[in-house]
Order: C-alpha cells, then sequence, then structure tokens
C-alpha cells in the first residue's frame, strides 16, 4: 500500500494526528548555517508502516516565514523506519543553507511522504499507552474524568523516566527527571515544575486504593509530547515521546 500525506503541526503542542504516520519537530537549534530539527515520527494507525520511500519537509517558524526544505528520496534510514501501530522512532533532521537568527522555541512543520504499509491485527479494545516504542502496561486500568485521561501514578512517572518520592503523612508527591523536579500533592490541582506554579486539568487522586495522576499534564510537565487518537469508541492509542 503506497500513500501521500501532508500535515502540518506545532512542535510546542500536543498533537492530534489526522493520518497513518505522523511527522513533528521536537525542538530546533541553530549549527553553523545549518539547521538541526529534532524531530519524531509516530505511528497512530491501525497498520503497519514498513518503510518511507520519499519525504519533503518544509519547516517554518511561528510567524509562518519559511526556514528551510528538504527532499529525500530512498534514503537509508527512512527506507529502514518499521513501526508498529503506536511506536515511534525520534530522528535528528540537517537542513543547510537555513534562514538564521529565527525564534526557534516553536516550529511548524509541513510535510509529504510515500509510505508503504502492511494490514495488523494487534489491537484490540480499550487505552492502548506508547512511550517511545514501549507499551505501558499499567496494574489497573486508566479512566477519563472531566477530560482528562488518569493513569497510575507511580508506574506511569517511572516509565516516563522519573524517580518518584511519595510523602505519606502529606500525601505529596516529588517526581525527579533529570533536572526537572515537579512536586504536586494528592486532591489539588496546584502544582510545581522546578519552582514554577503550574495546573492540572484535575487533580491526582486516589481510587479505590490506587493513586493515578492526568497523563497530558504530568508528561508534558517533564518535557514529553503527547500525541492521541480515537480510533473508534472502545479504542485509544496514546503515544508519549521524550522531547531530549
Amino acid at each position: 500500500m503506497t500513500w501521500m500525506l501532508a500535515f502540518s503541526a506545532p512542535a510546542s503542542a500536543s498533537v492530534q494526528p489526522t493520518g497513518e504516520l505522523t511527522f513533528a519537530a521536537l525542538s530546533g537549534k541553530y549549527e553553523q548555517d545549518a539547521l538541526l530539527v529534532k524531530g519524531v515520527f509516530v505511528n497512530m494507525s491501525d497498520v503497519k508502516i514498513n518503510k518511507v520511500e520519499k519525504f519533503k519537509l518544509i519547516v517554518k517558524d511561528a510567524a509562518g516565514n519559511e526556514l528551510a526544505t528538504r527532499e529525500w528520496d530512498n534514503d537509508a534510514f527512512l527506507i529502514g523506519l518499521s513501526l508498529e501501530p503506536g511506536q515511534s522512532q525520534k530522528w535528528d533532521v540537517m537542513l543547510p543553507g537555513a534562514v538564521q537568527g529565527a525564534d526557534l522555541k516553536s516550529l511548524d512543520v509541513t510535510y509529504q511522504m510515500t509510505c508503504t504499509t502492511e494490514k495488523w491485527d494487534g489491537r484490540g479494545e480499550g487505552v492502548h499507552i506508547f512511550i517511545d516504542k514501549r507499551k505501558l502496561n499499567p496494574e489497573v486500568a486508566p479512566f477519563i474524568k472531566d477530560g482528562s485521561m488518569l493513569v497510575p501514578l507511580r508506574s506511569t512517572l517511572e516509565a516516563l523516566g522519573a524517580k518518584v518520592e511519595w510523602n505519606p503523612e502529606t500525601q505529596t508527591v516529588k517526581a525527579t527527571k533529570g533536572s526537572d523536579v515537579m512536586t504536586f500533592k494528592i486532591g489539588q490541582k496546584s502544582s510545581t515544575i522546578n519552582g514554577q506554579k503550574i495546573q492540572f486539568g484535575v487533580p491526582a487522586q486516589i481510587v479505590d486504593g490506587s493513586s493515578f495522576i492526568p497523563l497530558r499534564d504530568a508528561s508534558e510537565a517533564l518535557g514529553c509530547a503527547l500525541f492521541v487518537r480515537m480510533h473508534n469508541a472502545k479504542s485509544m492509542t496514546i503515544a508519549i515521546v521524550d522531547k531530549q
């Protein structure tokens, strides 16, 4: 199967994919006269991606100014790209001759690609959560409350690469991931990340003896990008990618 796709997504936001294979910019920086874009391919479909044969990338800044464009045809990395549904693969892209001096805090990528796919029967009902290429298998089922997906607290934070400390007396959680430190209290929306106050959409909470945390708030606070796709009323895929 071969198809073409054009898609645009800001690097700084969570992404609601519209096609089988999504590419998103995670960050960008200048290296001499080139622009280095750290990006990621994410398969949010119901098919397996076997390879990307052709790829064209256009990068713009937040104001819509074109910074660079490049095309690949039968590139070794892209030909070797194989992703089952929910899996992701990072890709660092060097764009020579890029426009210099742009604000790279938010990048907009537009792309076209030709892919080959094959049928895949591995998805069942329920919420399927992936962190990079690893599927998260929570000990208790996630659930949605007030529009937020709540997931088991400790196992999810540890899967995101954080060290978790729990104070039972104050019911306070401290999650440390590299240089990032997030603290919050069960039952409260208010949280801090590196000393700066943020607000969860819904508070972390204890349900039937298990502690839960809002997935989007926690993952984005710890420097991850979140990709979400509803396949039908009974099946959803969530992919989380560390921006580092």
